[in-house]
């Protein structure tokens, strides 16, 4: 499946980077690492060091993310600032840019006196350090150790090359900082390439369908979509090339992702009928109208000449019974039930020919949370999730997804 340059421009969409940035004369390299991130997609945090603030101003920072930056611990009047937990829990990935020989140092050691230290080594993601001092220090066997025991913990390096230094009497050696373009490319490697859908391809149903009675006049549902465009967006997080098939939504799709947009239940299926085949995953999220108008009448229908019209209606396909197995991958669909009672969920599951279904009742549709329950013939008894959001509820099924995936021969 190919991807467009503009989708491989958004590869980070929705993904969280927070910016260390240390005192530095390359910090100014990193306003352009700012830049390109958030050109890239992702959502771009800075947290800063007081010296870095020497060479750049915070509200350049500021002005490029649309967020405050990160700067000490606490106002005047001793109140927190910013949260020291607040920042690192908030990120995908840390990046520490430029990486100054005393962060490193301090890095190693564990040492925690200001937010950026602090954010450090409280920081539950992955931590990326773009190193930058002169070739003297990168040299000193004290900051090679200190690195190493940052590698051993865990965390990941980027750099530095070899080039002019800012000083004009410092001889050209390894120190200086990569070029923001490389590290983008680091960032990209450890939030995609390695995320646990890297290179699988993935296809979504999502929205719902409008089938037409007249030109004006329609069947249709009332489900937003939300459910669905959660998923492609974490499934896109994971490093997945995510093709959603959608009906009318009320939210936007995700940028970054395919998007076929469709009205009717023919529509879908002619679009995922195209897809299928070259998918390693396929959720049917959406809500397909059962059934449609055996004739759409041409214009509008006038109240005084049918003032009690009868529709006669015929059945709609059913989308994922007649695709499912034509996924080379694994296929999980949604039944939406009344009441409490699996069994009508599992019959569907197996009608449909689907390795998953995912059980939800009818009062989910426009709720902000919701509560689902895995069934496949791989348990004797569904997994039902935590009530929570539709966002945290698609981490909890894609988790679910790469289990049979890893399970699968």
């Amino acid at each position: 499946m190919a991807v467009s340059k503009d989708q491989e421009m958004l590869r980070l969409h929705g993904r969280r980077v927070l910016i260390a940035a240390g005192g530095g004369i390359a910090v100014y390299k990193t306003v352009e690492l700012a830049r390109l991130l958030l050109k890239r997609g992702a959502e771009v945090r800075v947290m800063m060091t007081d010296a870095a603030t020497r060479f750049v101003h915070p509200t350049t920072f500021a002005a490029i993310t649309g967020r405050p930056v990160g700067l000490q611990m606490f106002h005047d009047d001793g109140s927190p600032e910013v949260g020291h937990l607040e920042l690192p829990h908030w990120a995908d990935l840390v990046l520490v840019a430029p990486a100054t020989a005393d962060l490193i140092a301090k890095a190693a050691c564990g040492i925690a006196d200001d937010l950026v230290t602090t954010g450090l080594l409280a920081a539950r993601c992955p931590v990326l350090f773009a190193p930058a001092m002169n070739p003297s220090m990168w040299e000193h066997p004290a900051t090679r150790t200190n690195l190493q025991t940052l590698r051993t913990r865990g965390a990941h390096v980027v750099g530095p090359e070899t080039g002019e230094m800012a000083h004009p009497d410092e001889l050209p050696g390894a120190g200086r900082m990569s070029e923001p373009s490389a590290i983008v490319e680091e960032v990209l490697r450890l939030l995609i390439s390695s995320g646990d859908l890297a290179g699988r391809r993935v296809l979504i149903t999502a929205g719902r369908t409008e089938e037409p009675i007249d030109s004006v006049r329609m069947l249709s549902n009332r489900s937003s979509g939300r459910m669905g465009v959660a998923l492609a967006e974490e499934a896109l997080k994971r490093g997945a090339e995510v093709v959603l098939v959608h009906g009318p939504m009320d939210v936007n799709p995700p940028a970054g992702v395919e998007t076929v947009r469709v009205r009717s239940a023919n529509d879908m299926l002619a679009a995922v009928q195209d897809r299928i085949d070259r998918m390693d995953v396929a959720i049917y999220a959406a809500a397909v109208s059962d059934y449609r108008p055996k004739q759409a009448l041409k214009g509008k229908m006038k109240r005084e000449n049918t003032p009690e019209p009868v529709l006669e209606l015929v059945a709609n396909p059913d989308i994922a019974a007649e695709t499912a197995s034509h996924c080379p991958g694994i296929t999980v669909g949604f039944a939406l039930e009344a009441g409490g009672d699996l069994a009508p969920a599992r019959v569907k599951r197996a009608r449909k020919g689907l390795d998953a279904i995912l059980f939800n009742q009818v009062d989910a549709i426009g709720a902000d949370t919701n509560r689902l329950t895995w069934i496949s013939d791989r348990e004797s008894e569904g997994e039902t999730s935590p009530s929570a959001s539709k966002r945290e509820l698609a981490g909890w099924v894609l988790d679910r997804v790469v289990n049979f995936l890893r399970a699968s021969p």
